[in-house]
């Protein structure tokens, strides 16, 4: 069975809800952009179901931290997966929000526009210097593809309330560069 239908029909029986995130949940919003591995937003109270479920799929904890579980894949050339731990109100938050797509033959669900930025600027604000450009790339691909302003209230806002003033700022000079 292919990867993607097998994890959407394990999910589904162990009662699990996840998000697509990352490279793929960028993709759908129109900013192309290459990814090696499989984000999924899930929910933090239920960390211990995904890892037997990986675990059972053949993979193995590459890493394991407080709001994030790694996981290497089975054989090379298939998928890395990175969940992303979140707390169930916050996950409920972006699922309820989120949209049904359909993404390499399966049924998926992926989040808002605005809570895909959200994530975005978090990581940008919280993250490592060595995803700054890339992170920052997805922030800036996110907004002219959907053409957003930059200087729209609401924008500036997601930026205050998730990310920084100066994030801000730099994106809307990015962003009216181009």
């Amino acid at each position: 069975m292919e990867f993607f239908p097998e994890l959407e029909k394990e999910a589904h029986a162990g009662g699990l809800q996840f998000l697509v995130i990352g490279g793929l949940a960028i993709n759908y919003y129109g900013y192309a952009r290459d990814t090696a591995d499989l984000d999924l937003l899930v929910c933090k109270e239920k960390s211990a179901d995904w890892r037997a479920l990986f675990l059972r799929l053949g993979y193995t904890v590459d890493h394991d931290a407080d709001t994030f579980i790694q996981f290497a894949p089975p054989k090379t050339g298939e998928w890395p997966v990175d969940l992303m731990l979140v707390r169930e109100p916050t996950f409920l938050a972006m699922w309820t929000d989120g949209r049904q797509v359909q993404i390499l033959g399966s049924q998926m669900r992926v989040p808002s526009l605005e809570h895909l930025m959200a994530l975005k600027l978090h990581a940008l604000k919280h993250g490592r210097l060595h995803r700054f450009l890339k992170d920052f790339q997805d922030l800036e691909g996110l907004i002219l593809e959907n053409h957003l302003d930059p200087n729209s209230e609401k924008v500036r806002q997601l930026f205050l309330k998730y990310g920084t003033l100066e994030l801000h700022e730099k994106i809307v000079r990015s962003c009216s560069s181009r």
